[in-house]
């Protein structure tokens, strides 16, 4: 098992770990360790209090703050008294979360192609050009199937929040989709909220942004792709619009925005909330025999909503 141990000062090591929780969920094998201003104890036996509790063979990653910092300084001395542990400076998101979800260690070649995807992860996306280009990942993108073999989905989504963090970490690696539709009218008709989604994708996976009259017109079109394909829509009025003409057998609901009036589904920790108007349109989403499943990342139970 791959074990992630987050150092830093101060609470960014902290920070970093909740941020992970939100998009994957509870993971086991990511871990915290910190170093205060006013700490007595050196993070090296914090540390190695922590990794005497993991596996013999467990494969330990350190993710330290920054280059030079006396966190980094300490994790790479105590890496050469100390086999199966790797010292890399500098964590952001994008590395965090590919190491979290990998499920078995990296090889040399892995690793770094997984550091150079880290690297070109921080884009400025305000200046036009190659700087707001999608962020490139280990995998290159495969041709389009030619074979006429019918398309698989995936999974039909719902989530107010569109092509974000629990998507692309989460569902993409869980289903193996490499085509996502966006279904979403205000997203298809503006070219910035389009521009944005396309930053977020993975670049080995294909994206497109429709309204439900354009999606519709291509169904027949993505059916003879050969693909996996995953759709995503940004609210029920949408979604059940679209499954009056075509109908999906099954809908996760991951999240809809909390609003006065609305009732939460799926337990405590869901972040499903749906008003009067939403729960109307999930009961019509019931009723043309659409199972509908809330669970917000794979981590989480799935909660099956049978009625309202």
């Amino acid at each position: 098992m791959n074990q992630i141990i987050l150092a830093s000062h101060g609470g960014l090591a902290e920070g970093a770990l909740d941020t992970v929780r939100m998009v994957v969920g509870e993971v086991s094998n990511a871990h915290a360790v910190t170093l205060e201003r006013d700490d007595r104890e050196p993070i090296t036996a914090k540390v190695k209090r922590l990794i005497a509790t993991f596996d013999q063979g467990d494969t330990v990653y350190v993710l330290t703050d920054m280059l030079g910092s006396s966190v980094n300084n300490a994790m790479v001395e105590y890496a050469a008294t100390r086999s199966g542990l790797t010292v890399i400076a500098g964590m952001n998101m994008p590395l965090v979360l590919a190491l979290v979800l990998s499920s078995k260690p990296l090889s040399a070649g892995k690793l770094r192609a997984t550091l150079a995807d880290a690297r070109s992860a921080i884009v400025d996306c305000t200046s036009p050009g190659d700087a707001c280009e999608p962020v490139p990942t280990t995998t290159p993108a495969a041709p389009v199937p030619t074979t006429g073999k019918r398309s698989q989905i995936a999974l039909v989504r719902l989530d107010y929040r569109l092509l974000h963090g629990q998507v692309v970490f989460s569902w993409v690696g869980k289903t193996g989709a490499n085509r996502i539709i966006v279904v979403d009218g205000a997203s298809a008709h503006d070219e910035v909220k389009k521009r944005a989604l396309k930053l977020a994708k993975p670049a080995n996976v294909r994206l497109n942004v429709f309204d439900v009259e354009c999606a519709l017109s291509k169904m027949k079109k993505l059916e003879m792709l050969g693909e996996k394909v995953m759709f995503i829509f940004g609210n029920t009025h949408e979604l059940l619009e679209f499954s009056e003409r075509h109908a999906f057998p099954e809908v996760n609901y991951g999240a809809t925005a909390n609003k006065d009036g609305a009732v939460q589904y799926g337990g405590k920790d869901g972040s499903v909330f749906l008003d009067a108007s939403e729960q109307a349109d999930t009961k019509e989403l019931l009723g043309l025999g659409t199972k509908i499943f809330v669970q917000q990342t794979p981590t989480y139970k799935r909660v099956e909503l049978e009625s309202l």
